[in-house]
């Protein structure tokens, strides 16, 4: 009877062993963007999924509100997956994670990947905007510094003075 319980004991802590041994083979996913992630609209971004060489499948995930989307899926026994978005806007933009599959079971996820996409050219237009509003702003006052010079210069006759002017006189014509 006691040869039963140590086998039996003996048999329960090498399976904890071996459960965590392979808890320990499956370390979390590290995800970064090549470049960078922060990518400027219609450009292209390499996403990295690094695992261990043992790893036969890698997938990317795009984080939603309340679940994720597979965006794709690498096969192949490789260390490191690489995932390519061409042309990057708005709808590509986001959050992303990746895990890769080893054996029978899948890896945590990495930790969250944020894409950010950049609008240069709005940019650009803001600054030729602000350019425009400036330039805009000085023709302006410069118009209105020759509207008063042209007031200031303007003198109304004294009444002594108005003596040699003509009478102005408005008749009424009957039509």
């Amino acid at each position: 009877e006691n040869c039963f319980f140590m086998a039996l004991s003996l048999t329960v802590l090498c399976l904890g062993m071996k459960i965590q041994a392979q808890e320990e083979d499956f370390p979390i996913p590290i995800i970064s963007a090549v470049p960078s992630s922060v990518i400027p609209l219609n450009e292209s971004v390499k996403i990295l999924c690094q695992g261990t060489p043992q790893s036969f499948l890698y997938q990317l995930e795009i984080l939603g509100n309340s679940t994720n989307k597979m965006v794709e899926e690498k096969y192949g026994f490789q260390k490191e997956a690489e995932f390519i978005i061409n042309h990057m806007d708005t709808k590509t933009a986001g959050r992303y994670q990746c895990r890769y599959r080893k054996a029978y079971r899948w890896s945590k996820y990495s930790e969250a990947l944020q894409l950010v996409v950049t609008d240069t050219m709005n940019q650009d237009y803001k600054l030729e905007n602000l350019i425009r509003v400036g330039v805009a702003g000085l023709v302006l006052v410069a118009l209105l510094a020759i509207l008063a010079e042209n007031w200031h210069s303007y003198k109304v006759p004294h009444k002594e003075d108005r003596q040699d002017l003509p009478e102005w006189s408005y008749d009424k014509q009957k039509m």
